[in-house]
């Protein structure tokens, strides 16, 4: 065994407890429908490491993160505090699944050339989180997270953002602001210097069910639906369908990145 097997540490009640789950229950629709990253992502956000040994994924999802890093590290750990997302993760033998919240890694410390987070920043205790990445990440090591929002199709922009704003708007958490915000909302603790993460674009040609297929995994859908017994898909489809054929259409999402690198 290596030191990254005989380290775990305990999780704390509280830490669980904390853990926001809006995705569990839908994991097998989250790993069918979410935009994947482009390779460009993952070979810039490589570039800017200084070493190329352990990476560590926080809130892997269904691990499109965690599978594309595997060609520029010699070893992958990926971790996400359910279950069920572990459980439909795309499989790779470089890659160690563990289920574990983002703040309680159970990891050494000074062990990490790279953090990554994806999509799942805005979820976390920041706190604990950042306290936990400084224990973690080696020195000059590399913490890059990044989002993407709302995203862009011509011809029906209107639709879509009235649809994102008024009819479902209401029922996003409040940690959803961070997203709309590009992360520009969070700040780096001291311990890292800022890094310019790279200018992407996530696209794809996308027929109108492949696009509704995507906006029936957002978390505040699943709540409009708890709250009104009806599926605000449908709301959407209908005032799409007149103005969307048969074809497929690019789709697309600017990425937003937070970055850093540790000092000492």
């Amino acid at each position: 065994m290596n030191r990254f097997d005989q380290v775990r540490l305990p999780l704390s009640v509280s830490t669980m407890e904390q853990f926001k789950d809006h995705f569990s229950n839908q994991a097998a629709a989250y790993a069918r429908f979410r935009p994947g990253y482009p390779p460009e992502l993952f070979s810039s956000i490589a570039r800017l490491c200084e070493n190329h040994r352990i990476a560590l994924d926080c809130g892997t999802g269904n691990g499109q993160c965690a599978v594309g890093l595997t060609p520029y590290f010699k070893k992958v750990i990926a971790i996400d505090p359910s279950s069920e997302q572990i459980a439909n993760a795309q499989k790779s033998s470089k890659i160690d699944y563990r289920v574990l919240p983002a703040e309680q890694t159970g990891l050494p410390a000074a062990s990490l050339d790279l953090l990554t987070v994806a999509q799942a920043l805005h979820w976390f205790d920041r706190a604990k989180f950042f306290a936990e990445a400084i224990r973690i990440l080696a020195p000059r090591g590399l913490f890059a997270a990044w989002t993407y929002g709302k995203f862009l199709v011509d011809g029906c922009q209107k639709e879509l953002d009235h649809f994102y704003t008024n009819i479902i708007g209401p029922y996003w958490p409040p940690e959803r602001a961070s997203v709309d915000k590009g992360y520009a909302d969070i700040a780096l603790p001291p311990e890292f210097e800022r890094v310019e993460g790279p200018s992407i674009f996530l696209s794809r040609d996308w027929t109108l069910e492949q696009l509704l297929g995507y906006v029936s995994t957002w978390s505040s859908v699943q709540k409009y639906r708890e709250a009104n017994g009806e599926d605000p898909v449908q709301i959407l489809a209908e005032a799409l369908q007149p103005l969307w054929s048969g074809e497929s259409r690019l789709v697309q999402w600017p990425v937003f990145f937070l970055c850093g690198r540790k000092i000492q």
